[in-house]
């Protein structure tokens, strides 16, 4: 699977992501994963260091990378 990165701004101050994990994020997240493979949605409160990661689902087929980023607008 290519590595994309889908967003769409929910308000002000958070994000809903649909992406790879890179190391970073799921630190901020503060959560241990088994597999960090595939894709991942997730919404981020804030920017840069102090951001908070809330990971809501673990999306592991392009099919529902394509389905999920037409459902949520997402560019």
């Amino acid at each position: 699977m290519d590595e994309f990165y889908f967003s769409v701004n929910i308000d002000a101050n958070r994000t809903l992501c649909l992406a790879p994990l890179t190391d970073r994020r799921l630190a901020m997240a503060g959560q241990e994963l088994a597999d960090t493979s595939g894709y991942f949605l997730f919404e981020q409160h804030g920017e840069g260091d102090f951001a908070k990661v809330e990971i809501l689902a673990h999306v592991v087929s392009e099919d529902a990378v394509s389905r999920l980023r037409s459902q949520f607008n997402m560019s």
